[in-house]
């Protein structure tokens, strides 16, 4: 007889919990004054709260202040250690294809800083990237482009650096070293620049500062600023 009030309970519970939002249902089960437990859908400040039960079926228990302060500084330490290992990946990433650089840079005499900042800006160092424009590799060299410069695997890192850093300095001779018009040019074509006489568009505008800009980070790094 003792049994029955508390199996109608539930199953009035379960019904106000079943009929409720699916997205917002929760029932809360509370330890009454007198020891008992009562399971229902409504918030009770009054009674002291034991676990809440969602409309998952999943439960979880009342979090002391301790346990939540140890909580947050765990979860905040694991953020701060992914965020510490994404920068020893991109830090690598960068620095994979600085021997090949280096070459080229000496090879066609333009700054080591500025072909990287290139590269970053145009393929973030994948050298399997692929444009929807056609561009392929790490300096997103055109299939024109590339034949012209004798680059017969856009793929391979060394022939894209190479080839890339070659044109570039082609551009730096056709433009007198006008940084602006060198990189508007590498993005936007020779055409483009010269219908427009000078930068043409708002996008070639954010590229040529996107790379203006790392080029002097890398500049200052390697000059130990």
């Amino acid at each position: 007889m003792n049994s029955r009030p508390t199996i109608i309970a539930l199953m009035l519970a379960g019904a106000l919990f079943l009929s409720a939002n699916p997205a917002s249902a929760e029932l809360y089960k509370y330890r009454n004054k007198d020891g008992s437990v009562l399971i229902t859908s409504e918030k009770r400040s009054d009674l002291k709260l034991i676990e809440v039960i969602s409309a998952s079926g999943a439960s979880s228990k009342p979090t002391s202040k301790s346990a939540k302060s140890n909580l947050d500084k765990a979860r905040e330490l694991k953020q701060r250690s992914q965020s510490r290992t994404r920068e020893k990946t991109d830090v690598a990433k960068e620095k994979k294809y600085d021997d090949i650089i280096a070459e080229a840079s000496e090879a066609y005499d333009v700054p080591f800083g500025f072909i990287k900042a290139v590269i970053r800006v145009e393929s973030n160092f994948n050298p399997n990237a692929l444009s929807h424009a056609g561009a392929m590799g790490l300096m997103q060299l055109m299939p024109r482009t590339a034949a012209s410069l004798n680059v017969t695997d856009p793929y391979d890192p060394r022939q894209n650096i190479f080839g890339g850093t070659k044109f570039l300095r082609i551009l730096i001779d056709r433009y007198d070293g006008d940084i602006n018009l060198i990189l508007a040019a590498y993005n936007a074509g020779d055409a483009a620049v010269a219908r427009y006489d000078g930068i043409p568009y708002p996008k070639t505008r954010g590229y040529v500062s996107k790379v203006y800009s790392h080029y002097r980070n890398y500049s200052k790094a390697a000059s130990g600023e």
